[in-house]
């Protein structure tokens, strides 16, 4: 943990404590109670597919000269390094890429595959937002739109914009740091070359349509009744707003809050939203265990027999086309 990073997460647990005080803790320990263990089991394993998809995701820019199940495991590693040890987003990365070299295939070209896949994430929550920011408007007409809604929609879709506008002076800078950072002709053209992009980016808009369909799953499955295109909504309005929380490790207290302000639009009580996000972490934490015990096996696997594992060697591992 850096002294940087050390603020952060006071920060961020300073802002879930008074979060919880202010909603009141018996509402959240009542609202997330309601859910039970069987509830809790249906969410998790509604949770799954998505896991799935975001890994095929990755494994179509990855190319399959590895199995989809390394993608599955780097996946988890990368989420899990995210949300449970105290290290920004970036520290995920780092871990899924790091999984991804166990099977042979460059760090470099690892990283290549996965900074197009966080691309094609980014670009696939631009519509969900928007359409988010259309459902709040359709299904509250009469409510003025919050601005915080309002700026966090303008930067998501005004940052690529600004981008495009900027696309000559933005392509001599990368130019200058490709050279810089990829002084071997062959990276540069695997990174040119990629494919896989079009079906990475419709497999990521499936995903965040799914996230939303199970928000309305877990939020029933707690006794608030909403419909479908409300939970939709609500989820598309939290992931906007979550973006903001990419430093703070697990976005600590940002996600918290982003559920508190959203679910008050829809009419949803502080300890009830609270009780929604803490839902949501305890999945995360499961998946995120799961995803260090698999990191750790894959480790011990490698160490037992040196080398590529078993099977996942193959002369295109090098090459993402």
């Amino acid at each position: 943990m850096t002294r940087a990073r050390l603020p952060l997460i006071l920060a961020g647990i300073a802002l879930l404590a008074g979060l919880a005080m202010w909603a009141g803790l018996p509402a959240i320990a009542r609202a997330f109670a309601a859910v039970g263990m069987e509830g809790f089991a249906v969410i998790t394993l509604v949770h799954v597919p998505i896991i799935l998809l975001l890994s095929a995701a990755w494994w179509s820019i990855g190319e399959a000269s590895i199995g989809l199940s390394f993608f599955i495991a780097a996946r988890l590693a990368r989420d899990a390094v995210a949300e449970l040890l105290p290290f920004s987003q970036v520290g995920g990365f780092a871990a899924g890429v790091h999984v991804l070299s166990l099977t042979g295939i460059p760090a470099r070209t690892g990283a290549l595959s996965l900074l197009a896949d966080l691309l094609m994430e980014f670009c696939a929550k631009l519509p969900y937002a928007l359409a988010g920011l259309a459902l709040l408007v359709s299904l509250r007409p009469a409510s003025p739109l919050p601005p915080y809604l309002l700026t966090t929609i303008a930067i998501l879709v005004g940052l690529p914009l600004l981008l495009l506008l900027l696309r000559s002076l933005l392509s001599q800078w990368v130019s200058r740091l490709l050279q810089r950072w990829l002084p071997d002709s062959e990276d540069l053209r695997t990174l040119l070359a990629l494919k896989g992009l079009g079906p990475s980016g419709m497999l990521h808009v499936l995903c965040w349509a799914l996230g939303g369909l199970e928000a309305w799953v877990t939020l029933r499955l707690m006794g608030i009744p909403v419909s479908v295109l409300e939970a939709v909504a609500i989820d598309s309005l939290v992931t906007s707003l979550r973006t903001f929380g990419f430093f703070v490790p697990a976005a600590l207290g940002v996600q918290e809050a982003a559920y508190v302000l959203v679910c008050g639009l829809f009419g949803i009580a502080p300890g009830e939203a609270m009780a929604f996000s803490l839902v949501r972490r305890a999945r995360d934490l499961l998946f995120g265990l799961a995803g260090l015990g698999l990191w750790q096996h894959l480790e011990v696997r490698r160490a037992r027999r040196p080398g590529p594992l078993q099977g996942t060697h193959h002369p295109r591992a090098t090459s993402l086309s």
